[in-house]
């Protein structure tokens, strides 16, 4: 579903990776950023993926009170 879309891979250390998604496995993301270079990310280092998903539809909090 999200490969080939543009996301931000936010890692546990704080930082940020910017790019198209190649490919997951069960060990490792794989991203082509804007200057074409390959980022492989293993997912024990993934905080996060942020992405845009173009449906307009907000989804309910998971948080309860809001």
């Amino acid at each position: 579903m999200l490969q080939r879309q543009p996301i931000n891979a936010v890692l546990s250390n704080g930082n940020t990776v910017f790019g198209r998604l190649l490919s997951v496995d069960a060990t490792q993301i794989t991203l082509k950023d804007t200057r074409n270079h390959t980022h492989r990310i293993p997912v024990s280092e993934l905080y996060e993926i942020v992405y845009d998903d173009n449906r307009d539809i907000v989804p309910p909090s998971r948080h309860a009170g809001f």
